[in-house]
């Protein structure tokens, strides 16, 4: 046993064409006005910018101590119930319960068309062709 991205990676999917037999997500949404317990942020931000006057940079937030503990505790409980959900999964070999009041969706995952190979590896390619560039200026 060991981890997907050691085995299956964008160049065994799309150039080998050998993808993952499945990929396994659970998203849950969080109202961030109703469940995160932030606290009163606009109350909490400070008057004064962190280095000097206003220039596009991110305000200094005072946070009291007990809404950032508030907010750890949270937090420490959302990762507690994903290790909950791991194990579940390694278990059962599902996220969901029979608790559940939503079901689990199946998506298929293949390519449609060749083309979305370049969607893929798109973000590389003003990396080559500036390389590629550069070292033509140099032979001429």
């Amino acid at each position: 046993m060991g981890y997907g991205q050691s085995y299956y990676t964008l160049r065994s999917i799309f150039f080998d064409r050998i993808p993952p037999p499945a990929v396994h997500m659970h998203i849950r949404r969080f109202d961030v006005a109703k469940d995160v317990p932030i606290g009163n942020i606009p109350g909490s931000i400070s008057k004064t910018p962190l280095n000097g006057p206003f220039d596009g940079q991110t305000l200094g937030v005072d946070v009291p101590d007990e809404e950032r503990e508030t907010f750890d505790l949270w937090l420490r409980n959302r990762w507690a119930e994903k290790d909950q959900l791991m194990q579940r999964f390694h278990v059962a070999g599902t996220f969901s319960s029979s608790l559940d009041k939503h079901p689990e969706v199946i998506v298929p995952l293949q390519l449609n068309h060749m083309h979305e190979i370049l969607n893929a590896f798109g973000f590389f390619l003003p990396a080559i062709v500036g390389y590629a560039w550069t070292q033509l200026r140099r032979i001429v």
